[in-house]
């Protein structure tokens, strides 16, 4: 681990009630990210911040849930998938993770010009086995935006997030964090006022995760002196659903006439797209589930 407190999702109040807020530090886990798809800084930024939004938007749902999210940009990124759960787990890839493209007019990782213009599309994956998706347009491609605009086009949920993932000059990730805040039916104008104002005072929070040495002191720096309340806290790690017996599911799947191309090659790999998980089979694996095809 890089950094000097293990990676957390602090759910609370604000003021009194009006504001539902939820935080993430995520530093270890996106460094593993990076570390198992081998990301150019850019698409580092880009996928951490992606796999932020979907801790922040699966913190509300039930236990046995999950959420994926897409960037479908026109960027050299192409596609961005996160996928996390209430439980605090999350996984995600980058479709081109080599991309690498110089600074913005700000001096920091252009994951906007990185995404493109294109959709922002979250899928629901419900306990009844139930699921449905929602899309708008990309508005920013800085992903934090993005998914505001979606909370209040496809839920009519006022809300405000932040997203930032710093990453250091030897492409370590220094710091990564992500907060949203979510107006209640029955938020006052003063709790709006004094929201509006909490967010004009934080310059980066991408800053304030590298120099943060607490979660606590994470969440005292974004919210500064407004009176909150911590009501839950949960670990984050980066885990992925794959295994062997999934893969071989998706080897059966592929039928007789393909089984039997590989049972001539005498081995098969297949890798998985969110760990970079590489699964081997030998002849006699092949010929194993050759029997179930058959």
């Amino acid at each position: 681990m890089n950094n000097k407190y293990s990676d957390e999702l602090w759910l609370g109040t604000l003021g009194n009630g009006e504001v539902r807020w939820v935080a993430v530090g995520m530093t270890n886990t996106v460094e593993e990210a990076a570390n198992r798809h081998h990301t150019t800084p850019v698409a580092t930024a880009a996928l951490g911040r992606l796999m932020g939004a979907s801790l922040l938007l699966a913190s509300s749902m039930k236990a046995e849930e999950a959420i994926t999210l897409r960037l479908l940009g026109d960027g050299p990124l192409g596609g961005v998938v996160a996928v996390g759960n209430p439980q605090g787990e999350v996984r995600g890839y980058v479709q081109e993770p080599q991309v690498e493209l110089p600074l913005n007019s700000k001096g920091k990782l252009d994951v906007s010009g990185a995404v493109g213009a294109g959709e922002f599309v979250v899928s629901r994956s419900l306990a009844n086995g139930e699921s449905y998706t929602g899309m708008v347009p990309l508005v920013s491609g800085e992903i934090a935006d993005d998914l505001v605009h979606y909370l209040l086009n496809s839920e009519q949920v006022r809300s405000a997030a932040l997203l930032g993932v710093m990453v250091g000059k030897d492409s370590h990730v220094a710091g990564a964090a992500g907060m949203l805040f979510q107006l209640l039916p029955n938020a006052s104008e003063e709790s709006v006022q004094a929201l509006e104002a909490l967010l004009a005072r934080i310059q980066g929070i991408s800053q304030i995760a590298a120099d943060s040495t607490t979660m606590e002191e994470l969440v005292r720096e974004l919210i500064g002196d407004l009176d909150y309340r911590v009501l839950e806290k949960r670990p984050v790690q980066y885990k992925c659903t794959c295994s062997k017996e999934r893969v071989s599911e998706t080897l059966i799947s592929i039928g007789k006439e393909g089984f039997e191309e590989l049972l001539e090659d005498k081995q098969a790999e297949l890798v998985c797209h969110f760990c970079n998980e590489h699964y081997r089979f030998n002849e006699e694996d092949l010929r194993e589930l050759y029997e179930q095809v058959k």
